[in-house]
């Protein structure tokens, strides 16, 4: 004998709103099936088969979103009694409570209409009245019952559609009505998807889902990488389906040709659209999905049409499909997959870090922050005005950064990179690549892996990579770093900063020396690094290692005639002296920043 209990308020006016106020206290039930001998036009009510089937699999269903075990019993023994009634529609069902210890749910059926369908039974198709008796058998009540407990927010009798068109079947199936909003629908003036064949909710809603796990627990289910597929195929998708979910990383995806919506967005349980779910669905569709409150559904993808593809709060990976789409992430990490010039991304202000992959020529909308062209045309990226990252494929791209502090990286073609206004980075390793910049316009940062000479208005470079390779600077003061490989570094004009870091380093002077044109060597090893200097602009030495009597430590002994490079170790401060210690003075064209201990052989005349 079966016992009940008395199920408190779940503290969420949704949720009470199709609560009964008792539920079953074991957490294994069982049900059987009675026969009534209905044998009209060739349907025999509970053959093995179809029907037997359609009830195991709804109680399977629930069994996936609860903490119950469903058992199947003879009839005579089972809790809850299933039966048909050769009545033409309708139904009834107890429930648990003081005068119950075991219920019958019945319901009616028509065996005229019912026979040319009798081996189509699934959900979603005949499937409303049944799911509505089972759930009264389980404990909920009508949404519009204020006798067992509150109703559902906004419905005052059966034809209310509720505050937020809560009193749904598509939300809850203890309603009596079929509205949906609008725009959860697009593709459809109505607002009322009706008691049609095949727009039979195809499981609990996710109202009754919410009661029911408050009244029995909760279930895992479904925790790896699920996919939840629906197509314009009717026999394959019917009704609208509430997914359980509890884990992995998810994906709903349309198969079919027509135009779709897919909204991942869960239901809030809140008195307002959305509380019940949102639809996915299709322009030719008369079902689809809805998401259970809790549930993460991370991922979706559209198909062949113009679809409309909704995220949520997760990371979520867009994908329209080849259609003209509208892509809408919400407040996560979101990727969008792009391939038709008619895709449009949406994103609000601070709604997460998102990423763009392309196949086709795209400028980033607002908010959006990062764009990686895809496939292997020679298509182009464009930012917008934030710090945007724009990434090429391997052929030959053009990157426009605009506005914001950029991170321009064309990939493996020979790439022209323009940053715009912003202090922009960029990622060099085609000897093709160009970079441009315009006067003024931020402090920019090129990062080569292949030997470079920055280009106009561009201040830093770093060597990247292994390759001992070189960096040449431009006439602005520019900030040059090496890797760990030997590389040969010369500021050109200005006054530069050299970081050789690891590796046998060359230090190369070869413009004309003066007050605007010191450089500062931020770590020579005397061990291992040389200066190198041009014999065009160090006209008094020869080619070749530095004579040691050319050079003169000025802190350890007096400068005579025959000097030329002159080093004061107390400062760092490096001179040419064209004529030793005559008339002409002595210019400093270099700072040795860690004030190294360097000799005659630690320079290079070219």
């Amino acid at each position: 004998m079966a016992t009940y209990k008395r199920v408190a308020s779940s503290k969420n006016a949704v949720t009470d709103g199709v609560i009964g106020g008792y539920a079953w206290t074991s957490k294994t039930l069982t049900f059987g099936f009675t026969k009534q001998d209905i044998d009209k036009n060739g349907v025999d009510d509970f053959a093995e088969g179809d029907w037997k089937d359609f009830y195991r699999e709804m109680f399977a269903d629930i069994a996936a979103c609860i903490n119950v075990t469903f058992r199947e019993t003879a009839a005579a023994n089972a809790t809850l009694k299933q039966t048909l009634l050769d009545t033409g529609g309708g139904g009834f069902s107890g429930g648990p409570g003081p005068t119950e210890d075991t219920v019958t749910t019945a319901v009616g059926i028509d065996p005229k209409s019912v026979k040319a369908a009798a081996d189509i039974i699934r959900l979603g198709t005949f499937s409303d009245v049944w799911l509505h008796e089972i759930a009264h058998s389980l404990g909920l009540k009508h949404t519009h019952d204020s006798l067992a407990g509150p109703t559902l927010p906004g419905v005052a009798d059966e034809d209310d559609k509720g505050t937020g068109l809560l009193n749904s079947s598509i939300y809850s199936v203890m309603g009596y009505t079929y509205a949906f909003w609008g725009e959860d629908n697009p593709f459809t003036s109505a607002k009322d998807f009706g008691a049609t064949l095949n727009a039979q909710p195809g499981s609990l809603g996710a109202i009754d889902i919410a009661a029911l796990q408050h009244m029995y627990g909760a279930k895992a289910h479904n925790t790896g990488n699920d996919l939840y597929r629906f197509s314009d195929d009717v026999d394959f998708n019917r009704g609208y389906t509430t997914l359980w979910d509890t884990g992995g990383n998810d994906t709903i995806a349309y198969t079919g040709t027509s135009r779709a919506k897919i909204d991942l967005r869960a239901a809030t349980l809140k008195a307002e659209i959305g509380g019940g779910g949102w639809l996915s669905t299709s322009e030719t569709l008369t079902g689809g999905f809805t998401i259970a409150n809790g549930v993460v559904i991370e991922n979706a993808k559209g198909g062949a049409a113009a679809d409309i593809l909704i995220g949520n709060a997760a990371g979520n990976v867009l994908d329209g499909g080849r259609g003209a789409d509208q892509l809408q992430g919400l407040t996560g990490n979101d990727t969008y997959i792009v391939d038709n010039s008619g895709d449009r991304v949406s994103e609000a202000a601070s709604a997460g870090t998102d990423l763009v992959k392309s196949s086709v020529s795209f400028t980033l909308g607002a908010n959006v922050e990062s764009l990686l062209l895809a496939g292997t045309l020679g298509i182009n990226g464009t930012g917008n005005g934030l710090a945007n990252r724009l990434t090429g494929n391997a052929a030959a791209n053009i990157l426009s950064g605009g506005a914001g502090n950029d991170t321009l990286d064309g990939g493996q073609g020979a790439d022209n990179l323009v940053g715009g206004s912003g202090s922009d980075a960029y990622i060099v390793d085609n000897k093709g690549d160009k970079v441009v910049e315009a006067v003024n316009a931020g402090t920019d940062l090129v990062k080569s892996s292949i030997s470079l000479t920055l280009a106009a208005n561009v201040e830093n470079l770093v060597l990247t990579g292994n390759a001992s390779i070189s960096g040449k600077g431009n006439a602005l003061a520019n900030a040059i770093t090496g890797n760990a490989a030997a590389n040969t570094l010369d500021g050109g004009a200005g006054s530069d900063l050299l970081s050789g870091n690891a590796g046998r380093d060359q230090f190369v002077f070869s413009t004309a020396l003066g007050a605007s044109n010191v450089d500062h060597i931020r770590d020579l090893s005397a061990m291992d690094d040389t200066i190198v200097l041009s014999s065009k602009i160090f006209t008094t030495l020869m080619p070749g290692t530095l004579s040691p009597g050319l050079f003169k430590e000025v802190a350890a002994a007096k400068v005579d005639t025959s000097d030329r490079i002159l080093y004061d170790s107390r400062t760092g401060a490096l001179f040419y002296d064209a004529d030793g210690s005559a008339a002409g003075k002595a210019v400093q064209f270099a700072h040795l920043d860690n004030k190294a201990a360097i000799t005659s052989a630690d320079f290079f005349i070219v």
